[in-house]
């Protein structure tokens, strides 16, 4: 629970020290391990830690530019929609392995910011080309990953607040 709660989006990090790879494949099984609809495993990843590349996918948004203070991304796949049982709720699929991704991240002590990439089809295409992305197959999302400059970044903002919550009608 706390790392639910106290996760952040970190957007600097201490880039003399790397993730291991085991620890990369960890936080994807952990991806892989969030529901699909319908069981149709419509995800794959890439593991980043080429610093041209990254380079390269700082420039795709103002958004993406915070991966100049990183050396480590991951990013989410989504598989052919041609090849799903229920492609309309890939999204869905995706979002959940995202969320996953950063909740082990932050369990992990780890830094994690998700960048959103698609829909805008611009940031797919973009990404895709970086990625060398082909086939149906479309960036979904990047995460940043590393070790925190600032070690107090996780803590505990009450977002809750109780007139968010509703009985049985809205």
């Amino acid at each position: 629970m706390d790392a639910i709660i106290n996760r952040r989006s970190v957007r600097e990090y201490d880039t003399s020290k790397k993730v291991d790879y085991e620890t990369l494949l960890r936080l994807c099984k952990v991806g892989e391990s969030a529901p699909t609809a319908r069981n149709q495993q419509s995800r794959e990843y890439i593991i980043i830690d080429e610093a041209s590349i990254i380079e390269r996918l700082s420039n795709v948004s103002q958004g993406s530019r915070v991966l100049k203070n990183c050396n480590t991304v991951l990013a989410v796949i989504g598989k052919n929609k041609e090849a799903l049982s229920t492609p309309h709720m890939q999204v869905q699929d995706l979002s959940c392995a995202v969320e996953n991704i950063l909740i082990e991240a932050t369990h992990l002590g780890l830094g994690s910011c998700y960048i959103g990439i698609y829909p805008l089809e611009d940031r797919v295409s973009a990404c895709d080309e970086i990625l060398g992305v082909d086939g149906g197959a479309f960036t979904f999302a990047l995460i940043t990953i590393g070790y925190p400059k600032d070690k107090t970044v996780f803590y505990d903002k009450n977002k809750f607040k109780d007139d968010l919550v509703h009985h049985n009608r809205y």
